[in-house]
């Protein structure tokens, strides 16, 4: 699967709210109890073929050269490499008692990676946080030995609130480190669209982020692949960004409209109305409605990872897939969501900030900026000119925005001026070291007046001021 977005980000996928903050998902949680006597373990073995790790069945089987010997060339454009979103995470069988916020108690994991890291066979470990925050540890044989050396494992011999799976991966942490050095070793210095290398240990492969790969690009990094481990070692996060609309900008709408489309706290695209009516999640009868109340609950006894502030919490968004939140406090918001993951609707991340002012929703290939007046050349009645400053909104390793800003598109009235600007973001990863203004003279069709200067990318069109960009 290829994915396409603005350009912004690489490997962009399952987008939360605008300032929310990311869920610790990562190899450090916590456990509870679960009601057993002692450690709950299990082992499973994963299927294994050659040069990949079967994950329940959703990888098919490729052999060490990345071809399937009945369909012909496999992975992406033929590449032999697949796509990491169409490799399976290994899940777990074992449903853990975790929130998604909880950690497990300290020293736990650091006994998991003692005793894991003592064997060649040590594939990493995982919480599977869609399953209660099950640990999950992979070798590539001997899963019995190592049940039994783990459950007798102290101090998780000695904790009743502990969770996890051994499972057979086939490709040890040694030798998935070995082929991402050896990987990047042979590629980091071409002109292949890779930003970044890493090591997957859910789906048992390196991971490589690409952008936007030249013709042929993929073949390169498949012929970069030590023969010994197969193309099975890999996978590709591949974005393709959207191509810029061509011509004049024209993202205004139409100043008439009292219900233009916009969007706020990364909700998705809806009237204007239908954003602004919040509910009550008093008055809303959904599953995610149950996660949000459970999670404020418990934080009031565990405030692990932050406090989350109590109140009139409100629906914003009820999505297929994801639902968000608001707490309004006036000119500071608090921000959740709770997302679907297969069956079960699962806490997935909060946040707070300042009042969000709903924008108009851009096209894609296009990103956002910031507008404010030149406090050195401050506009006056009689002008035909004013001077403001468009500063870049997302990370841009500060550069200067030259050709990539797009605009001014300029609506008059007989009340306001209103603008619009747009940038081409970056393609792939980049810093995020503050972004410098750049100075945009806009002609006017008659002496500006007492007319107001609005950026119409938002609405209601918000007043321009000599606010520091």
């Amino acid at each position: 699967m290829v994915h396409r977005t603005d350009g912004r980000v690489p490997n962009a996928r399952r987008t939360l709210a605008v300032g929310l903050l990311a869920v610790a998902l990562g190899a450090c949680g916590g456990g509870s109890p679960d009601g057993s006597s002692g450690l709950d373990v299990s082992v499973r073995a994963e299927a294994t073929t050659s040069g990949t790790a079967s994950t329940d069945g959703a990888t098919a089987a490729t052999s060490a050269d990345g071809l399937d010997a009945d369909a012909g060339p496999a992975g992406i454009d033929g590449s032999g490499i697949e796509d990491c979103e169409d490799v399976a995470e290994i899940g777990a069988t074992a449903q853990g008692t975790l929130r998604r916020t909880q950690n497990y108690p300290s020293g736990t994991i650091g006994a998991v990676l003692e005793y894991g890291t003592q064997f060649d066979s040590f594939g990493g470990y995982w919480l599977d946080r869609d399953n209660g925050g099950t640990i999950l540890v992979g070798f590539t044989e001997d899963t019995a030995m190592h049940e039994a050396a783990l459950a007798a494992l102290r101090p998780l011999g000695q904790r009743d609130d502990v969770v996890f799976e051994v499972v057979q991966v086939t490709f040890s942490e040694r030798e998935l480190i070995a082929a991402q050095e050896q990987i990047s070793s042979a590629t980091w210095d071409q002109e292949l669209g890779i930003y970044g290398y890493g090591i997957d240990a859910k789906r048992n492969r390196v991971n490589l982020d690409v952008v936007n790969p030249p013709p042929g690009a993929l073949a390169e990094m498949a012929a970069s692949v030590p023969p010994k481990f197969g193309l099975g070692v890999v996978c590709v996060e591949l974005t393709i960004t959207a191509p810029p609309p061509t011509g004049s900008l024209q993202v205004l709408p139409d100043l008439r409209d009292p219900d233009p489309v916009v969007t706020c706290w990364g909700a998705p695209p809806m009237p204007y109305s239908e954003l602004t009516a919040w509910q009550p999640i008093d008055e809303v009868d959904h599953p995610a409605v149950d996660v949000l109340r459970a999670e404020l609950e418990a934080r009031l006894v565990e405030p692990s990872p932050r406090p989350l502030a109590q109140g009139d919490w409100a629906v914003v968004h009820i999505g297929e897939d994801l639902v968000r939140f608001v707490l309004d406090g006036g000119e500071w918001e608090e921000s959740a969501a709770v997302e679907r993951r297969g069956d079960r609707w699962l806490w997935a991340g909060e946040g707070s900030g300042p009042r969000c002012e709903p924008a108009v929703v851009l096209p894609e290939g296009l990103g956002r900026v910031e507008v404010h007046l030149d406090p050195d050349n401050p506009p006056g009645p009689d002008d035909v000119e004013i001077t403001l400053l468009v500063t870049e909104q997302g990370c841009a390793n500060g550069r200067e925005m030259g050709d990539a800003l797009r605009g001014p598109e300029v609506v008059e009235t007989d009340d306001a001026v209103v603008v619009a600007f747009a940038v081409v973001p970056v393609a792939g990863g980049a810093n995020c070291p503050g972004n410098p203004p750049t100075s945009v003279t806009v002609a006017l069709s008659e002496p500006l007046g007492d007319r107001a200067i609005q950026d119409g990318l938002y609405f209601p069109p918000k007043t321009v001021t000599t606010e520091s960009p």
